[in-house]
């Protein structure tokens, strides 16, 4: 997000529209050492900064028009806040990125937010103690944190299930249906979508998830594998394609993953051990690095002992063309190319790599 945009054009032609919706929104920063620093206000269809506000007295304001609510982010140093730009005065506070109030969007927004990330937070404190824990077994743990997590998505489709109904045409269901949908199943999400209005339907942020489904609908168990190319994917910084290995008569699992990826580390062993086991004529594993750098890639590599082969960075590629919107994803392909198993981790993942091989 740090693409400059010059909006000078954008804010005379809104002044001039006849649904033109004025907002005012009043910040305040932490304390007196931000005096003299600038807020960016930012787009989360584009990633494009739109306006700026400096920080004079601990305060800051914005003033303008809008033709519909949409969706910005405040960013301050390290300090952010999301809200809802419509007609009204927002007040905002840098301290909480959860403080946009004083509009009934925003207010919902806030609302939201606070319960997501509060259920959140209480779930990554559980699988913290589990993973402290030295009275159960590495395997027990795995699954206790899965089973976590799945509450976490029950708990997340419920709330957002409930609130998108009445906000099904406005900036807010625009928010709940971009968080909502990491938990939503691919015909879900086209249910959803389906009956959304056309200010979400047509939102940047959908359009791109839409997308993804599309994609993932795509790449799913029994469709044949879809190719891509790396210009510098090889450790050596040559060009490779996935298709120099997937169908080449083997089982081939491969790990997507990050080398700042704590779930994708913790995953590793499970890999190793499938791989050691199995390797040979029949099986191999594959690691394609994506969103992170060359460098931290080939130590994370090194560190981590992973000596099956890898495609490094392949920042996005992949990720896009399978649908992927969580790493690490492991999938399985036969030795024809086909999709085996998507999303496979621990237990599951050895279980099903056991089973083709019999």
């Amino acid at each position: 997000m740090k693409k400059i945009l010059v909006v000078g054009t954008a804010v005379i032609m809104a002044a001039c529209s006849s649904n033109k919706q004025p907002y005012v929104i009043e910040g305040t920063a932490p304390d007196s050492t931000y005096n003299g620093q600038m807020v960016y206000m930012q787009e989360y269809e584009y990633d494009q900064t739109v306006d700026s506000a400096e920080v004079i007295d601990g305060k800051f304001t914005f003033k303008g028009v809008v033709d519909t609510a949409v969706i910005r982010g405040l960013y301050l140093s390290g300090l952010y806040a999301t809200l809802i730009l419509e007609k009204g005065t927002i007040t905002v506070d840098l301290s909480n990125s959860e403080s946009a109030q004083g509009t009934e969007l925003n207010d919902g927004l806030t609302a939201y937010l606070k319960k997501s990330e509060s259920y959140k937070d209480s779930i990554y404190h559980i699988a913290s103690e589990i993973r402290q824990r030295t009275d159960i077994d590495d395997v027990e743990a795995q699954v206790q944190e899965r089973e976590l997590f799945s509450s976490y998505h029950d708990w997340l489709d419920s709330l957002s299930g409930n609130l998108f109904p009445a906000n099904k045409n406005n900036a807010f269901g625009t928010y709940i249906l971009w968080t909502w949908s990491d938990v939503l199943t691919s015909e879900r999400m086209d249910s959803v979508y389906a009956a959304a209005g056309d200010i979400v339907r047509n939102t940047k942020i959908i359009t791109t998830i839409i997308e993804r489904n599309k994609n993932l609908k795509q790449t799913a168990e029994g469709m044949p594998f879809v190719d891509f190319t790396i210009e510098n994917g090889n450790l050596d910084s040559s060009k490779v394609s996935f298709s120099e290995y997937i169908g080449k008569g083997k089982y081939v699992l491969v790990d997507f993953w990050a080398s700042w990826c704590g779930s994708c580390i913790q995953e590793t062993p499970v890999i190793a051990e499938v791989y050691n086991k199995y390797k040979g004529d029949k099986f191999d594993v594959l690691g394609v690095a994506v969103g992170d750098t060359r460098e931290t890639t080939l130590a994370a590599i090194e560190k981590h002992k992973m000596t099956w082969s890898h495609i490094i960075d392949a920042k996005f590629v992949p990720t896009e063309i399978y649908g992927i919107n969580v790493i690490p994803h492991i999938i399985l392909f036969a030795p024809n190319g086909t999709i085996v198993a998507r999303n496979l981790r621990g237990d599951d993942l050895k279980a099903k790599v056991a089973e083709v091989l019999r």
